[in-house]
């Protein structure tokens, strides 16, 4: 995903936009981010990294080569211990 975590929106979808960068996208545009992994069939595995101003949190998606799951498990792990892991947030 090209930006941090966003408010739910539960407005009808063909009129869902998201902000990146300040400029507006359909909000079905994102759907693309998860094929670059899916597509190839390789292994991806997202980790929480930090927390926005708002208190939403940002990740990162850890692509890895073919049928290498556990490394972006293990690689996953290592960041978490580094970067304190999930926590909800509290909005």
């Amino acid at each position: 995903m090209p930006t941090a975590a966003f408010l739910h929106d539960h407005s009808d979808m063909r009129s869902r936009v998201i902000d990146i960068d300040g400029e507006k996208h359909p909000y079905g545009d994102q759907i693309a981010w998860p094929g670059v992994a899916t597509l190839a069939g390789l292994p991806a595995t997202t980790v929480p990294l930090e927390r926005t101003a708002q208190g939403l949190p940002v990740g990162m998606q850890i692509i890895g080569p073919y049928l290498e799951d556990r490394t972006t498990i293990g690689f996953a792990a290592l960041l978490e211990r580094e970067f304190g892991g999930f926590v909800a947030p509290n909005l």
